[in-house]
């Protein structure tokens, strides 16, 4: 019985460890993600796209959509990041 208890403990912390270094290790940011840092952020949807996510995932597409939003500022920036490969 207290194998069986050893075993769960040392599952669970390895386990715990690896999720940890996962998410530590690779995590990268996308296009999307890091359009979406510069976008305000409000999810008010007056630029016609349910939230800002949507509206960076349709700027991949076609940055012409970049002047449905009223609040951005960072135009520049989002086209530069637009422009990477």
């Amino acid at each position: 019985m207290i194998g069986i208890i050893y075993f769960t403990i040392i599952t669970f912390i390895l386990a715990t460890t690896i999720v940890v270094l996962n998410n530590y290790l690779f995590k990268r940011k996308t296009k999307v993600d890091r359009i979406l840092e510069v976008l305000p952020g409000y999810n008010c949807g007056a630029c016609g796209f349910g939230s800002c996510r949507g509206m960076s995932e349709e700027l991949i597409k076609n940055k012409d959509v970049m002047n449905k939003c009223k609040l951005i500022k960072n135009k520049e920036e989002i086209l530069k990041i637009l422009e990477e490969n």
